[in-house]
């Protein structure tokens, strides 16, 4: 039985075009990959530690596909957490707590350990938008995705039924990403994004 487990709200921006090619193991759509994935747990726990509410988030970066490696990572935790919460999700984004969702298989592609680090997060979903701020380190604004010919809002969705982030992803547009922490530095706009519910370990 694994160690951990959650429900989560789930937002994902990423430099790639709608969709992004990586879901269909493809090359990403200019060669590298950028993004920030971001968890809203509404509930779980790390063996008898309870992650209720809280939030986690990776801000992630590779210079080529995903699986040629060279990436790193920033874990992003919710100052919220208390020190034993802390040290339960900075073992499970980073890797260390075994599998379920991306985090192990991500650490594997990663050209140096995962750095973690705390801070305020604000995590709000309206609809198809979202607004997503790590500390003062990183941003993003999300938006439906609007048809050229009249302006109308977009519904489409990609399933992935053995996706290991998400399997129903709602397709919607990044508005805005842009992060600077130390020297990881990136910034990307009109591009992919998805809004989903997910579920690990359950």
């Amino acid at each position: 039985m694994a160690d951990w487990w959650w429900k989560a709200d789930y937002i994902e921006t990423c430099n790639c075009s709608y969709g992004c090619p990586c879901n269909l193991t493809m090359i990403p759509t200019d060669g590298t990959c950028q993004a920030i994935d971001v968890w809203q747990i509404k509930e779980g726990a790390y063996k008898d530690i309870r992650l209720d509410g809280l939030i986690i988030a990776l801000i992630l970066h590779w210079p080529n596909p995903i699986h040629k490696g060279n990436g790193r990572a920033v874990v992003f935790i919710d100052e919220r957490a208390n020190e034993l919460q802390r040290d339960a999700l900075s073992k499970i984004g980073s890797g260390q707590a075994g599998l379920g969702g991306p985090f192990q298989i991500f650490a594997t592609t990663y050209s140096e350990p995962a750095k973690v680090v705390y801070g305020p997060i604000q995590f709000e979903r309206r609809g198809k938008e979202a607004t997503l701020r790590l500390g003062n380190v990183a941003r993003a604004d999300i938006e439906p995705i609007r048809s050229d010919m009249d302006d109308s809002v977009s519904d489409v969705h990609m399933v992935l039924p053995n996706g290991f982030i998400w399997k129903d992803g709602e397709i919607v547009n990044t508005k805005m990403c842009d992060v600077n922490i130390g020297d990881l530095s990136f910034r990307h706009q009109n591009s992919s994004a998805f809004l989903s519910e997910v579920e690990y370990n359950v």
